[in-house]
């Protein structure tokens, strides 16, 4: 989206909270002060049993090697902040950086070879079962019971939902530094205009939502601000749409189909077996052709048709400047559009509601195969986490385990985490429960406290919202989504209905499942849900 340039300057400017970062923290840390190789070759089913913490930890000469995506979004806070770190701690943080398409591939590699080249792989948060059957992953329980009460790690500073990502089979394998879920992005100002109201109120006979609370609501108000409805002519920028989506084939555009298939094919975590059962029920039965998902689907597919701009071109990028943009009244999306609405370039700033995506009436549940109907007034709501996060991962065969913990613990900490989770550049997401307090680093960053505020909590309520739906975490993960998004995409080009493509869908993730062992997958299936 930007240079690495346009971060560090980004962060230069903020002499505030620059001047926080390199105040002397030594009497926070308690430190590691470890023997390197405790962890040195342990595999799975060995827990790491690092060294008690000391008064201060030392590792001059020691070199972190950190796997990341290439920047200047998420490597790129790894960068600034290695500086730092190294005035404290003594360490070297080196980034080895690989492009996007090859993260998995390249790590996958590291892992099956039992590669010492890394120490800490920062990825995705869905790979975790991968990683860790291949041993490759350690466990950083026994790091957290001992530091729980360090004000560095500030575990109870970390909300349920979070710690909820970072555990599989009741182990936790990964440290979340970014928060991956779905809200809505909305034009309040648009939404809210009198005379805009009173035209929807005419064209529809129902009040205009300001923002709306139900998909059927959502797609009745992004069809009347597009062109060819009553609302048309909204935006000074041309023509402008009512809604946007990313639509373009590996470009995440199956992620964006999740807020609108969860809410009719999820069943509420009260009546169901486990909490987020999605695209497949616990016995890695495919639920992606059952009918509450096709409805969701189908809607999806309408929508895109009917309230969004022609062209079916829409990128990731697409769908966040479209709306700071001026041209896209509505979106569903990961957080980023937030920091962006307060850039230099947005036409939105002060103009943008957030809300947790809408939800619905009714929904399929799968147990018996019946439509169950809300009670009056009520919306059956399920947030989406896509992706989950990007994770910290401590490597098997990292010599200096105890350092890896260090930089992780310390990059993480609640003062750290707040400058990157505020920087438009970092690519990270609020996820700690002071990140909503600690509101001068959005302030530096241009936001108005009160939007801020709102923001931060729209995204940590839908993080501990009881019915969230976590990205399914198997082995084979990406298969399974390239699969997904492969035949969701022939829905949204038309060259499918919807039925017939996740009927198509559902036979080649039967394949996946066979091939990579069903009894296995129904497994590391049922420790993702927690069952």
């Amino acid at each position: 989206m930007s240079s690495d340039k346009a971060f560090w300057q980004w962060i230069e400017k903020r002499s505030d909270a620059r001047a926080r970062l390199t105040a002397d923290r030594r009497t926070l840390l308690k430190g590691v002060g470890a023997t390197a190789a405790t962890l040195a070759g342990a595999r799975l089913g060995i827990s790491p049993s690092p060294t008690r913490a000391q008064e201060k930890p030392n590792f001059d000469g020691v070199t972190i090697k950190v796997f990341a995506p290439t920047g200047p979004t998420i490597s790129g806070p790894v960068k600034f902040h290695a500086e730092q770190f190294k005035q404290e701690y003594g360490a070297t943080v080196e980034t080895i950086e690989v492009p996007g398409p090859d993260l998995f591939p390249r790590a996958q590699q590291a892992a099956q070879s039992g590669s010492a080249d890394f120490d800490i792989l920062l990825l995705a948060n869905t790979w975790m079962p991968d990683f860790v059957n291949l041993q490759y992953a350690v466990p950083l329980q026994p790091y957290i019971d001992r530091d729980a009460e360090d004000p560095v790690l500030a575990w109870s500073d970390i909300p349920d939902g979070i710690k909820r990502k970072n555990s599989w089979d009741g182990q936790t394998y990964t440290f979340i530094v970014d928060n991956d879920n779905q809200t809505m992005f909305y034009r309040k100002d648009i939404l809210g205009d009198p005379a805009r109201q009173e035209a929807y109120k005419t064209a529809t006979g129902n009040d205009l939502p300001n923002p709306p609370q139900t998909l059927t609501e959502f797609v009745e108000v992004a069809k009347f601000f597009s062109p060819n409805g009553g609302g048309a002519g909204w935006s000074d920028q041309g023509d402008a749409y009512g809604f946007i989506t990313c639509v373009l084939r590996g470009q995440q555009s199956y992620w964006y189909s999740y807020p609108w298939t969860a809410p009719y094919s999820v069943i509420p975590t009260d009546k169901a077996p486990a909490q987020g059962i999605y695209i497949f029920d616990p016995d890695m039965n495919p639920l992606i052709n059952t009918e509450g998902y096709v409805r969701g689907l189908t809607e999806f597919v309408d929508v895109i048709k009917s309230a969004m701009r022609p062209g079916l071109d829409a990128d990731r990028n697409a769908v966040m400047f479209d709306v700071v943009g001026g041209l896209a009244l509505m979106s569903l999306d990961w957080g980023d559009t937030g920091p962006l609405s307060v850039s230099a370039d947005s036409l939105v700033k002060g103009k943008l509601g957030f809300a947790q995506t809408p939800g619905v009436t009714e929904y399929f549940d799968w147990q018996t195969s019946t439509w169950v109907t809300m009670p009056a007034g009520e919306v059956h709501r399920t947030p989406t986490h896509a992706y989950n996060g990007w994770s910290y991962y401590i490597t098997s065969q990292s010599a200096n385990p105890d350092a890896a913990w260090e930089w992780i613990k310390w990059h993480a900490s609640p003062d750290i985490s707040a400058v990157d989770v505020a920087s438009p550049q970092s690519g990270f997401q609020p996820w700690r429960t002071s990140h909503s307090t600690n509101l001068q680093p959005w302030i530096d960053a241009g936001w108005d406290e009160t939007e801020a505020k709102l923001y931060i909590q729209t995204i940590l309520d839908a993080t501990n919202h009881p019915n969230a739906v976590l990205d399914p975490r198997v082995p084979g993960a990406a298969r399974y989504q390239e699969t997904l998004e492969l035949f969701t995409n022939q829905a949204i080009a038309g060259e499918s209905q919807p039925q017939e493509a996740m009927d198509k869908c559902v036979a080649e993730f039967n394949a996946i499942t066979d091939e990579l062992g069903r009894d296995k997958q129904v497994q590391a299936y049922r420790a993702h849900l927690g069952m």
